[in-house]
């Protein structure tokens, strides 16, 4: 029987740079959602339910699905503006 390690064949750098992807990608829209949270917090236009630390937040643990939330709730058609 052939026991090849798991380390060898590659299967664990490919987790690895998904896993950093996902970082890089959480990291990079929960920025731009706290910029634009703090923008509209100090012109008095929102941010809605929370303040732009939580929405952050809410963005780096939910990822895209928090983020099309934020955008749904303040810029979509079907928002109150």
């Amino acid at each position: 029987m052939d026991f090849t390690p798991i380390y060898t064949t590659g299967v664990p750098f490919w987790f690895f740079l998904t896993a950093i992807i996902t970082v890089i990608v959480h990291l990079a829209f929960s920025a731009a959602v706290f910029n634009d949270a703090s923008r509209l917090k100090e012109n008095d236009a929102g941010p809605e339910f929370v303040g732009p630390w939580l929405w952050c937040l809410a963005v780096l643990g939910g990822g895209l699905i928090a983020a099309v939330a934020y955008w749904l709730i303040h810029y979509s058609a079907i928002s109150r503006r």
